[in-house]
């Protein structure tokens, strides 16, 4: 297995917090085996090394971890640029393992979101890429703080649990927007990430599939980011689609299935979506479905959250015949517009048939005067039956 060392994070943006004790011993003993004075001879040998303008108050701030501001009474814990704390203990000869077992907290900058108690050496495993993806999907992350966003809660908590698991508790917020959730989590997760996977965009039309996941051998690694996309990205209907605006990355996703041994459609532009797709066999729908259970029983994350259901209908669907009688398919319609206003894929799940078929049904009774729709949010339409209410 591969790790993730504090020697990876980027050094010029991550800031830490050491236990006491050990901060306090790397920066006295400095002082002695520079054959300093004081905190102020200190605070010029890091000036002149690291070309910065630290003085001797600012090490004392962080032997106590903590700096009290005036203006507001409050006191604020006090981390230490990560560059400086791998000189200094390159000078004191400490170890990675010294520095990961002392290491409390860290965050980006000197003001982002804390991560604490982090772990460390940060494991490099499904759940780690699978991250990546969703960042990819429907996170947004750059020069500010990185946020998730989805309409679905379970996927929200279940992107949190991901992201604990492979870099422990953190500071986030969590908000309803527009209808959506969305969590804003630290920054220093996006900035090691981008650091190790060489990641220099998370834009819709500018990322791509870091180099290391596409060679990974292990096929977990890559389910785990084919999972992450359907959630996402995909559109589950009578065969699973996955869809995005980045052709290259989409190509990527399309070549990590086929891998995966899973039979791919070729990609075509979609202009109702105004974005590219392509399909998942259904055929191999069963064989894919098996392989993500097997996958979450390893890592319980790495699982389709809410869109679970739609592709066990699929599977379900598929050992029951779509009526060749149209009169059939009308009954069902109607007897499930019976009890409201349903969309057509609502109405595929109540009657278990094929959303094609449904949607046909649909459209031919519309001809016919016998129901009629109504377009609500996503360009979704909300099927009535006129039989009914008359």
């Amino acid at each position: 297995m591969n790790f993730i060392n504090i020697s990876n994070f980027p050094y010029d943006k991550i800031y830490v917090l050491l236990s006491k004790g050990y901060r306090r011993n790397l920066i006295n003993n400095s002082i002695k085996i520079l054959k300093l004075k004081n905190y102020y001879g200190l605070s010029k040998w890091i000036n002149n090394i690291c070309k910065t303008k630290f003085n001797g108050g600012d090490i004392k701030y962080w032997i106590d971890g903590k700096k009290l501001d005036n203006r507001t009474g409050k006191i604020h814990p006090k981390f230490m640029p990560l560059y400086l704390v791998i000189k200094l203990a390159e000078l004191n000869k400490e170890n990675i393992e010294s520095l990961h077992n002392n290491l409390l907290s860290y965050r980006s900058g000197g003001s982002g979101l804390i991560i604490s108690p982090a772990i460390l050496p940060i494991k490099v495993t499904p759940e780690l890429d699978s991250i990546v993806t969703h960042l990819f999907g429907d996170g947004a992350a750059g020069d500010f703080t990185p946020s998730y966003t989805q309409k679905h809660r379970e996927a929200v908590d279940n992107f949190i649990k991901k992201l604990e698991n492979c870099f422990g508790q953190f500071e986030k917020s969590i908000y309803l927007t527009q209808g959506k959730y969305q969590v804003k989590f630290p920054k220093a997760i996006t900035d090691i990430l981008s650091e190790y996977y060489s990641i220099v965009s998370y834009k819709s039309h500018e990322s791509k599939m870091p180099i290391q996941i596409l060679n990974r051998k292990d096929k977990k690694f890559k389910l785990a980011c084919i999972i992450s996309f359907i959630v996402d990205e995909g559109n589950i209907r009578d065969v699973i689609s996955l869809y995005s605006v980045n052709k290259e990355l989409l190509s990527n996703i399309r070549q990590m299935s086929i891998n995966c041994d899973y039979n791919c459609s070729e990609i075509r532009y979609n202009n109702k979506a105004n974005s590219y797709l392509f399909t998942l066999s259904t055929k191999d729908i069963e064989r894919l479905y098996q392989d993500i259970q097997n996958l979450s029983k390893e890592f319980p994350t790495c699982n389709l959250s809410f869109k679970d259901e739609a592709i066990k209908f699929i599977i379900n669907r598929r050992t029951k015949k779509n009526p060749k009688n149209s009169s059939v398919t009308k009954k069902a319609v109607f007897n499930a517009l019976k009890k409201g206003k349903f969309s057509a894929l609502e109405i595929s799940r109540a009657t278990g048939y094929a959303y094609c078929t449904i949607i046909h049904c649909l459209e031919q009774l519309l001809k016919e005067n016998k129901v009629k729709r109504n377009m609500i949010e996503n360009k979704t339409y909300l099927w009535e039956s006129t039989e009914f209410n008359k």
